[in-house]
């Protein structure tokens, strides 16, 4: 408490804000993974619903043939699941080269936010604020040298008609990656889910069995 009365006010400030960023990233990396989870498990119990007939009628009968199976049902899954958001990247692409081969503008740049004079940039970057970071305040904290206070403003947000090709192509890509993304991290966890099962539905277990409570029938016996 002693050392924390003799900080400067800058140095406070600079303790709270590095502990609020940390307190953000963990939150957030603590909703991803939770969402990534969450996901898997869904995904993951696909492979039961596919599979669930033809384990029970004994038309799968080997981990093998188990395999072969779910992987071929898997591979028809991600194609239905993952066509949509791949056409969509596919779209985006020949938008943005379409329209720099039509305007014979091989230099443009999805990300300039600037234009030639801060008011016509042609990327979509115009629509956020973009902060220089490198010339940001800074204090010593610890030995470190850490930002101390808000940088610089580069840009604010502006509409620019110069940037609409920009505007259409990026929602549609990060739509499409994103989504696309999802669908191959679904395929993964359908996957693991598949050489799980096939490990775990034909086990044969000797745990739970007692050979005296199960004797052999005598006939069978006489038999051999």
């Amino acid at each position: 408490m002693i050392y924390l009365a003799k900080m400067s006010e800058e140095t406070k400030r600079v303790l709270i804000a590095l502990a609020i960023i940390i307190l953000l990233i963990f939150v957030l990396i603590g909703l991803i993974g939770t969402a990534i989870r969450r996901l898997a498990k869904n995904q993951g119990l696909q492979v039961d619903t596919f599979m669930h007939d033809v384990v029970k009628t004994r038309v799968v009968k080997t981990p093998f043939k188990f395999r072969q199976l779910a992987y071929r049902k898997n591979h028809r899954l991600l194609f239905m699941q993952a066509w949509v958001p791949f056409l969509m990247l596919l779209i985006s692409f020949a938008f943005l080269v379409g329209y720099m081969g039509i305007a014979k503008r091989w230099d443009f740049n999805v990300f300039d936010y600037y234009g030639t004079d801060g008011t016509n940039g042609e990327g979509f970057t115009t629509l956020f604020f973009i902060f220089d970071f490198k010339n940001a305040p800074r204090t010593d904290f610890f030995g470190m040298s850490v930002v101390s206070n808000w940088p610089p403003v580069l840009n604010s947000p502006y509409l620019a008609k110069e940037a609409w090709p920009s505007y259409v192509f990026t929602p549609i890509f990060l739509v499409g990656a994103v989504w696309f993304l999802v669908c191959v991290e679904a395929y993964m966890a359908r996957l693991y889910r598949i050489w799980v099962l096939s490990k775990k539905v034909f086990i044969k277990k000797l745990e739970d069995y007692d050979a005296a409570k199960n004797p052999l029938d005598p006939a069978s016996t006489l038999n051999e």
